[in-house]
Formats: C-alpha cells, sequence, structure tokens
C-alpha cells in the first residue's frame, strides 16, 4: 500500500489545453475510457453491437427466453404427438406384354406402346368404381378404424404417446375390425355414403411405376399397419381381377351378342322355309329353279330387242343430224362415200392452185378462169353425194325409228302378259331367296361364335401379384423428432428475437457505457450490488465476528452496525471495487487528487451513506486523513453505522457559533 501512495504522490500536474475536452486516466482494473465532454456541443455516443453485447442481453433475459422456449417446444411436442403415426404398406404388380385377338384369328392387335398402358393401369387403380370395389370388397365402410386416419388424437392421448415413448405406460389394444355384410351396389346413395371412405383411399393411395421394370407399386398409408397391408393387398387384388374382367368383357359382349343374333337368324330361316312351303302348297304347281316360263323368256328377248333397237336408233339420228349439220366429215369412215371424199380432196387441190394461179398471172387470166369453171363443177358434185347421202341416212334413221316404237308396244303387251303369267314364280323366286338368304347368314353368325367362344376360353391375365405388401413394422412418419427440433430452433429464435425486441424498447441505464454516455461524465468505478445475505457473509470472519476494513494501523476496532460495509474482507471483489474507486477519484483531476468530495444521489436509499463510507475507509488505508461530514439532514445514516453520538453535528455548527474540532469524532 505504500508503494501505490508512494506513486500516486508522484503524479506530475499536466498541462491543460484551453480548447481540448478532459481526459481523465484509466481507472485500476476497467478497460480503456473514452474522453467525455460535459456537455458542450458533443451528442451522447451510440452503443454499438457485438457479440458481448448479444452475450450480455441474452444472458440478462435468459428466463424469457428458455420460458418462450419451454412453452413452445412443448405445445409443438403435443401437437405433433398429436398426430397419429402413419404406415405405409406397398404391394407390386407385375404387368406382362400381351397380344389380344379381335373376332378373327387373322386380325390380331399388338399393345406396343407401353408408356401409355403404364399410365392407363396407374389411373385406372385410383379410379373411383375400383375404389368403391375395394370399399365393399375389404368391407372398410364397416371398419371403424378405417376414418381414423382423418382424426387427431386427443390431448390425453398425445401425453399418453409421448410416456409410451420414454416407457411410462403401455400402448393401448386396437379394436379388431367388423366382420358385417357387404353393403349394396354402390350407386346412387349408396355411392354417396361410400364417398368418404373412397376419398380417404384415394387421398392415402399411390401408385408408381418402378423404374427399368414392368412392376408397378401400390402404396397406401394408415395409422394402422395392419389396414395399410390389408388395403394394399385389397386393391392391388381388384386391380388384377378387373383388368381380366375388363379384357373378357368384349369377347363376352362379342358372344353374347353372336349368339342372340344366330338364334335369331335361325328362327328367320324357319320361318321363311316355312313361308316357302306354303306357298308352293297353295299354288298347286311345283317350281323349278333352274328354268323360267315362256312368257318371261319372251319378255327378256323382247326387252333385248327393244334396248338394241334404241341403240340402233340413236346411232343412226346422231349420224343424220351431223350430215345435216354440213359435218359430213365427221362422220365414220364405215358411213362415208368414198367419191364425196375424192372430190371433197379434189376440191381442195383445186383451191390451191387457183390461188396460185391468181398471185401469178392475175384475176383474170384464163388459166384462173378454167381452174375455177373446175373448181364450180366439182362443188355440185360435192352437193349431190351430200345430198343423196343426207337422203339415205335420213332413211335409215325413220326406220329404225319405227322399228323402235313397234318393238316397244310389243314390249309393253308382252311385259302385261308376262306378269301376270309369272307373279307366282316371281313370288315363288323371292321367297327361295329369302331362305338361301337366311341360311347364309345363319352359317357365317354359327361359325362366329364358335370362333369367339374359342377365344374366350384363350384368354389370360397379362396382371400378376409380384409381392404382396406386408405389415409395416416401424411408421414412415410424421417425423416428430426433426420437427421437434424445428420448433425448438424457431422458439429459440423467436425467443431471443423477443428479448432483443424488448432489449430495445428498454431505454433505462444498463452498463456503465450507458451512465457515461448519457450524463456526459467519465465513470469512476462500478460497486457491486449485493443482497443481506451476501452482505452477511461477507462481514463475517472465520470466528464468527465482524471485522472492519483496517485504518492504516495493523489492529482496528471491532463495529457490530448491520448495513455498513465496513467489514468487507479485503480480499473480495466489493473491497476491490471501493479501491478502485478511491484509484479513479484520486486520478481524476489533473495536477493532483481533489481535496474535497460530494457524493450525491437523485433519490434516496441509493447508497450515498455506503460509498461514502467505504470509500474514506479505503482512502484511509493509504494513510490520508480523512473527514466524513453527513449532511443528510433528512434521515443521517453514519453515526449509526460507527457507533457515535449524533446529539452534535452538521445541525449544529449551522445554527450556532461552536468549535468545529468538538464536533469532529476521530476514529
Amino acid at each position: 500500500m505504500g508503494d501505490e501512495r508512494y506513486e500516486l504522490e508522484k503524479v506530475p500536474p499536466q498541462d491543460e489545453a484551453p480548447l481540448a475536452r478532459p481526459g481523465y486516466p484509466r481507472p485500476i482494473g476497467y478497460p480503456e475510457m473514452r474522453s467525455y465532454g460535459y456537455g458542450y456541443g458533443y451528442g451522447p455516443e451510440k452503443n454499438p453491437i457485438n457479440l458481448q453485447t448479444l452475450w450480455r442481453v441474452a444472458r440478462k433475459r435468459k428466463w424469457l427466453i428458455l420460458v418462450i422456449t419451454a412453452i413452445v417446444t412443448s405445445v409443438a411436442t403435443v401437437e405433433i404427438y398429436r398426430t397419429k403415426s402413419l404406415y405405409q404398406a406397398t404391394a407390386s404388380v407385375e404387368v406382362r406384354r400381351e397380344t389380344t385377338t379381335l373376332v378373327k384369328t387373322a386380325d390380331v392387335l399388338v399393345q406396343s406402346d407401353d408408356l401409355d398402358m403404364m399410365n392407363t393401369y396407374m389411373f385406372t387403380i385410383k379410379s373411383r368404381p375400383l375404389l368403391q370395389d375395394v370399399v365393399v370388397k375389404l368391407k372398410l365402410d364397416q371398419n371403424p378404424r378405417f376414418l381414423d386416419v382423418t382424426q387427431r388424437k386427443s390431448v390425453w392421448e398425445a401425453l399418453r404417446t409421448i410416456g409410451n415413448k420414454f416407457g411410462l405406460s403401455s400402448p393401448p389394444q386396437g379394436a379388431s375390425p367388423s366382420d358385417a355384410g357387404l353393403p349394396p351396389d354402390a350407386s346412387g346413395e349408396e355411392a354417396a355414403r361410400l364417398a368418404p371412405y373412397v376419398g380417404v383411399l384415394s387421398t392415402n393411395l399411390r401408385v408408381d411405376q418402378i423404374p427399368r421394370s414392368r412392376l408397378l407399386s401400390i402404396s397406401f398409408v394408415h395409422t394402422e399397419p395392419d389396414i395399410a397391408a390389408q388395403v394394399a393387398n385389397g386393391v392391388a387384388d381388384v386391380f388384377i381381377d378387373r383388368n381380366f374382367a375388363n379384357k373378357t368383357q368384349k369377347y363376352t359382349k362379342a358372344t353374347d351378342w353372336l349368339d342372340r343374333r344366330t338364334r335369331e337368324l335361325k328362327a328367320k330361316v324357319e320361318q321363311s322355309e316355312k313361308a316357302l312351303a306354303d306357298y308352293v302348297r297353295d299354288q298347286g304347281f311345283s317350281f323349278s329353279g333352274d328354268k323360267t316360263n315362256l312368257a318371261t323368256d319372251k319378255f327378256l328377248r323382247l326387252n333385248d330387242q327393244v334396248q338394241r333397237a334404241e341403240t340402233d336408233r340413236a346411232l343412226k339420228q346422231s349420224l343424220y343430224e351431223v350430215v345435216q349439220a354440213g359435218r359430213s366429215s365427221d362422220l365414220p369412215e364405215s358411213y362415208t362415200d368414198p367419191q364425196l371424199g375424192e372430190l371433197e380432196k379434189r376440191l381442195r387441190d383445186l383451191k390451191i392452185k387457183a390461188a396460185e394461179l391468181d398471185v401469178k398471172f392475175g384475176r383474170n387470166h384464163p388459166k384462173v378462169a378454167e381452174v375455177a369453171q373446175q373448181i364450180t363443177v366439182l362443188e355440185d358434185q360435192i352437193a349431190a353425194s351430200r345430198k343423196t347421202l343426207e337422203t339415205k341416212l335420213r332413211a335409215d334413221y325413220e326406220q329404225s325409228l319405227r322399228q323402235e316404237k313397234a318393238l316397244k308396244q310389243i314390249l309393253e303387251r308382252t311385259k302385261a302378259e308376262t306378269a301376270q303369267q309369272n307373279q307366282a314364280e316371281i313370288k315363288f323366286n323371292l321367297l327361295k331367296q329369302e331362305v338361301d338368304t337366311n341360311k347364309s347368314l345363319y352359317t357365317e353368325f354359327l361359325s362366329k361364335t364358335s370362333q369367339a367362344d374359342i377365344q374366350l376360353a384363350e384368354q389370360h391375365n397379362n396382371l400378376s401379384m409380384a409381392e404382396p405388401a406386408t405389415s409395416p413394422g416401424s411408421p414412415i412418419g410424421p417425423q416428430r423428432l426433426r420437427t421437434i427440433m424445428i420448433w425448438l430452433f424457431l422458439s429459440l429464435v423467436g425467443g431471443a428475437g423477443l428479448a432483443f425486441f424488448l432489449e430495445y424498447l428498454d431505454n433505462t441505464i444498463k452498463t456503465v457505457e450507458d451512465v457515461s454516455r448519457y450524463v456526459q461524465l467519465p465513470a469512476l468505478g462500478v460497486i457491486p450490488a449485493i443482497n443481506d445475505r451476501k452482505m452477511r457473509g461477507s462481514m463475517s470472519g472465520r470466528n464468527g465476528k465482524r471485522k472492519t476494513l483496517a485504518a492504516g494501523s495493523a489492529s482496528g476496532k471491532e463495529l457490530v452496525h448491520a448495513a455498513s460495509m465496513l467489514a468487507i474482507d479485503g480480499r473480495s471483489s466489493i473491497a476491490e471495487a471501493y479501491r478502485v474507486l478511491r484509484t479513479s477519484v484520486l486520478l481524476s483531476s489533473a495536477g493532483g487528487p481533489p481535496k474535497i468530495m460530494l457524493v450525491t444521489s437523485g433519490r434516496p436509499a441509493e447508497g450515498k451513506s455506503t460509498t461514502t463510507i467505504n470509500t474514506a475507509i479505503s482512502m484511509a488505508q493509504l494513510g490520508a486523513r480523512v473527514l466524513i461530514i453527513d449532511c443528510d439532514l433528512r434521515k443521517p445514516s453514519v453515526h449509526k453505522t460507527f457507533g457515535l453520538d449524533h446529539s452534535r453535528g452538521l445541525s449544529t455548527y449551522l445554527s450556532r457559533d461552536v468549535e468545529i474540532e468538538s464536533l469532529i469524532h476521530n476514529l
């Protein structure tokens, strides 16, 4: 202590700059302090956020963070355990390639588009009719546990499940499924009744194609493992059965239709044969299918002659019209006059020769006139030949027309006779033709029916169960531990966020830096706050007696006031805090330690007397003489700490003229 006092007395005076902000040495045991002004033009400095600040806030509000974390995590745990465990059972169905034949054995349809077929199967498995069949077949509508997948546990059941997790209770035994009878067909009101069960099936059913294979995996998720396996296998079985039924359905329908048509055709054959026999019996004579009667023969011959006469008349009419129009050159060679053709050729040659002579000799030359005379003679001959040909063709046309009319008159008479004579034969032929047609159709349909029956017997199912589903041993969800850890993390983050938000809203003084920043004065020291138990423990010695903080000499007076801080152990943190305060006060002014120090506060009972007494004792340890003046005229307490008479004091000195030495108590 002597060395410390010697060092304090050797502090040289510092030159003060007139415009500089006063600076103060760093107190012993405290981090370096910034220079502070007294409010003349300097605003409060912001406190930067760092890890130390975050850690301080977290420690300060640790109970808030822990309570929020505990509450949120507990609620999340209960809620996640209210959700029942889900079990997934998977059945595998093998899809083999198939070749289906139609009614004719020669017609073959190969299904080569595997992707479309697999997608069709996947859609069919989740179709409403198939799921209704599954509900009916497995009696799921009569199983009270099936719809439990849509319900959640109560809070008590969730707590029991959590207890089961840690072995605190035994799990309840589930009820067995109902074995009631099958419901009626799912149609109308029945379909509406089955809708909730179909909805649960569709929601929890999953169909996937296993990559690089011809396998379909049918998975079902439920809160009961046995129900999950039962439904997965049931869906696979119903799907396989319905697929085979759909394959054979077209052959069954074709067979039924062919069989029905065959019976109808057989009845028609019998009916037509009976009608033919009755007609022959009623007519009283026999009919031959190979011969026709004479009237019919005559009618057919006349009809043929009329057709030929019409053709001949049309031909001769067209020839006559061609010649009449002056286009005899368009006639066929068989109907043209060879001499007329020769004359027309000579006429063309003479016209060419006349044109050449006209150009060479002129129009009045004798040779030109001679050729013109020859042309006139030829034109007269040609006109006479055409007139003769026209007369001949007209005579032929008129003759053909008369012949045609005569044949048509004969045909009309013969037609009436034939209709009358052959009416019975015609009806017989119609009846005979109907009988033959019905027999032919009956034979064809009978053959088709036999082929359809054979193909129906040859059909096979291209689907089979590759691996049935078994009852799963462990659930697939929910991921309770992961969810709880997520909520634990979120609650920690939320609690920390709330703590930092409250800290942001809290504008009270919390650190030494806050005090220095708000009052614009340096902090001289920090005295820890202690409760009565800690104070009593620190003030007691090994023998149970309280000790004073010795002032200078080795021997000291034992005190008994419980509220004083004089009996602080010299090795305690409280004693060290007052030593730091003492050092800061001694170094607070330039040129030397201060002589007078005022200890005050804004409110009562903030430790003014305690700070004054212990600071005075710490200074007295350095050998300094310290005078404590208790200026609290309302409720003085220093005399209680030292056990002194308080009949005279500061009020006595202020009220009358007394010697100050008589008011000072030496310790």
